[in-house]
C-alpha cells in the first residue's frame, strides 16, 4: 500500500483536526509518501536517539510522541487525536482497567473519561498491577475509602488543571502517569485520590489498540516497547539518619 495511501485511511479513522492546538501530528518525514510502499509498521511510544530500532525490519515509524529531533525514517504521528479520538488511548486505558466509560473529562478538548466502579481502594491498585504493566505505582490518598468515580487519562494527566477539574466533578480517583510535586499537595487539599502508574504504563494500552486498527487497514504491525529513557537504582543499604550522618 502507498504511504499516501495509508494515511489517508488513518486520518478517516483518527482526524487530525482532533489533535490539540500546536500538536505535531501527521507525517513528518523522510521520504515522499506518493512514492513510499508500506508493507510493515512499527508503533512506538518514543523515537529516541541511539537503538530504539536496532534489529526491527519497518517501512514506517507510527510513533505517539511527536521527536525532539528530525527522524531518519519515514515516521507518522499520532499524538492527541488519537488520546481525544472515541475508541482511542483514553477509552483503551479505560477498558483495560475494566472500566466503564460515562463521559469526558474536558469536554472542551475530548481529554480523559469518567468512569463508574466499586472498589475499595486497595482493591483498586490491586487492580491496576493486574491491569497495566507496571511494577510500581506512586498513590496520593485522598478523603474517599469506597471508589465510584474514576477518571483516566493516558500519560501525562497528574499535573494540576486535570486534579482540580476531576474534583470539580466529583471524581473520586484520578489514574494517569507524571505526578509532580505541586499537584500532590492540591490533591491532598481537595482530598483526591491520584493513581501515578507512571506514564508509559498507562499508554501501552493505547499502543497496542494503535497496532490493532493499523492491522485492520491492511498493514503488518507490531508494538516495540523501547522501555522507558532512564534507570532507576535502589539503595542496596538504608540510610543511616541520624546525628552521624547529619540526616535528622
Amino acid at each position: 500500500m502507498l504511504a499516501s495511501e495509508l494515511f489517508k485511511l488513518i486520518e478517516q479513522k483518527v482526524p487530525l483536526k482532533l489533535a490539540l492546538n500546536d500538536d505535531l501530528v501527521g507525517f513528518i518525514g523522510f521520504g515522499n509518501p506518493e512514492e513510499m510502499e508500506v508493507e510493515k509498521a512499527v508503533v512506538l511510544l518514543d523515537l529516541v536517539p541511539g537503538n530504539t530500532l536496532t534489529g526491527v525490519e519497518t517501512d514506517l515509524v507510527v510513533c505517539h510522541h511527536p521527536p525532539i529531533f528530525p527522524p531518519s525514517i519515514p515516521t507518522y504521528i499520532i499524538h492527541s487525536n488519537w488520546d481525544i479520538v472515541q475508541g482511542g488511548a483514553n477509552d483503551a486505558l479505560a477498558e483495560s482497567l475494566k472500566l466503564e466509560v460515562t463521559d469526558v473529562l474536558e469536554e472542551e478538548t475530548g481529554i480523559g473519561r469518567i468512569c463508574t466502579t466499586q472498589y475499595s481502594l486497595d482493591d483498586f491498585m490491586e487492580n491496576v498491577f493486574k491491569s497495566l504493566p507496571t511494577d510500581n505505582i506512586r498513590l496520593v490518598k485522598g478523603s474517599k475509602k469506597l471508589i465510584e468515580k474514576v477518571a483516566v487519562i493516558s500519560g501525562f494527566g497528574l499535573n494540576p488543571h486535570y486534579i482540580k477539574l476531576s474534583r470539580e466533578k466529583g471524581v473520586d480517583l484520578l489514574l494517569s502517569g507524571d505526578l509532580t510535586h505541586p499537584g500532590s499537595i492540591i490533591a491532598k487539599k481537595l482530598g483526591i485520590t491520584l493513581i501515578d502508574a507512571t506514564h508509559q504504563a498507562t499508554e501501552v494500552p493505547g499502543l497496542i489498540r494503535l497496532c490493532q486498527l493499523l492491522n485492520e487497514l491492511g498493514v503488518n504491525t507490531r508494538y516495540h516497547d523501547t522501555g522507558a529513557s532512564w534507570e532507576t537504582f535502589h539503595q542496596a543499604q538504608p540510610l543511616e539518619i541520624g546525628p552521624k550522618s547529619g540526616i535528622s
